[in-house]
């Protein structure tokens, strides 16, 4: 705009008073198009509203949760009817759903890449490879029969034997390291009181009603198992990525990793099948070591019946080497690798962003269809 008045200005001199209203006019017009602080009412026709609104928006915030412009408008017509707000006064339009965001300091974010914020924390904080980790629980079923069987071709009905409690579980916390450290598994037993078993050493076992990890669980978790790595006692600064659990999103898990040191990184839902590396490289080998192991119990003989006569469940204290094992056979190759495919720990310079092309993970069979009929499995 303002090269066009010079121009103008060049080929045809215009009176200097008219020159001094352009020059004027283009000053103020310079001056609004770079304001940008919201110059209207402080406070709304219906404050109290907006706050309840606010203070809904930053709730859900705070658990990560995605809000809409469509769910506070939503939101906002619910608690009108609480205030007992006359439909004919509010109507929760999308323009009262502007100035009330402007008003409360809200504005629309894009979601920001977890790959793009692990890569600021890590050319700010440059941390070691060895305090770089990935954690997340698996359900394990203390039956874990195969999906398939070798049988005689023609046979109508495929029976696989079993204890009955494929629906029984409990839950492992695994961990990794960018360098390929495994911290030791951490159990969590579907019980109210410990049982009174001998547990194999190297693994930690807790007992929680549900058999799930709640916010007290992840808090020791982080005490017994992330706070003896390697460089914990010195308080090394830290890099921990979890998934968007909810027992990962409350205040005292923050507030515990940040007295040892640690950054929080949270994958997305949907995204752990692309940034998580325990999904990409270590559960699926991790289960079906431990079903390999069950399998060989069951054909071994070597287990206790019922008074009915019925198989017994696998006693705690037997899954619990079964897990230790699977767990060693997990090689530190593959994590090492798992953490560059997932770009974690990837060459700050970009020379190792090939490895996220590569097909490190096989797709498998997902097994024989459930049918009435039984497929024969060649």
């Amino acid at each position: 705009e303002g090269t066009l008045h010079v121009y103008c200005y060049t080929l045809f001199p215009l009176p200097t008073p008219m020159t001094a209203d352009i020059s004027l006019l283009n000053s103020t017009a310079n001056t609004l198009a770079q304001r940008k602080a919201f110059r209207g009412p402080q406070s709304g026709k219906f404050a109290e509203l907006d706050d309840r609104i606010y203070e809904y928006v930053i709730e859900k915030r705070r658990d990560a949760m995605p809000i809409t412009r469509e769910i506070i408008r939503l939101r906002a017509l619910e608690l009108a009817k609480e205030l007992h707000i006359p439909t004919n006064e509010f109507k929760a339009s999308t323009g009262w759903c502007t100035r009330m965001m402007r008003r409360k300091g809200l504005t629309l974010r894009r979601r920001t890449s977890p790959s793009r914020y692990v890569l600021k924390l890590r050319k700010t904080h440059s941390y070691p490879l060895d305090q770089i980790g990935n954690a997340d629980q698996t359900p394990v079923f203390f039956d874990m029969p195969t999906s398939v069987t070798v049988a005689k071709k023609g046979d109508k009905s495929v029976i696989v034997r079993s204890t009955g409690n494929e629906k029984n579980r409990f839950a492992v916390m695994l961990a990794c390291l960018a360098d390929g450290t495994k911290p030791p598994p951490y159990v969590i037993l579907k019980h109210k009181t410990m049982p009174k078993e001998t547990m194999p050493a190297g693994i930690i076992v807790r007992a929680q009603e549900k058999g799930w990890m709640d916010t007290d669980l992840v808090v020791d978790w982080l005490k017994v198992v992330w706070g003896r790595r390697r460089g914990a006692l010195h308080k090394k600064i830290n890099m921990l990525v979890l998934d968007a659990f909810r027992g990962h999103l409350t205040e005292p898990v923050k507030t515990q990793l940040r007295k040892m040191n640690g950054d929080l990184v949270i994958i997305p839902g949907g995204m752990t099948s692309q940034l998580q590396v325990l999904d990409v490289v270590v559960n699926k080998s991790f289960k079906d070591n431990l079903r390999k192991r069950y399998t060989e119990w069951l054909l071994s003989g070597d287990h206790s019946l019922t008074p009915t006569g019925k198989l017994q469940k696998p006693a705690v204290h037997l899954l619990c080497t079964w897990i230790l094992q699977a767990w060693d056979a997990i090689s530190q190759e593959s994590i090492i690798h798992g953490f560059k495919k997932c770009c974690i720990s990837n060459a700050l310079d970009g020379s190792e962003d090939d490895i996220l092309w590569e097909g490190l993970v096989e797709h498998h069979d997902k097994g024989v269809a459930e049918n009435d009929d039984v497929e024969d499995v060649h």
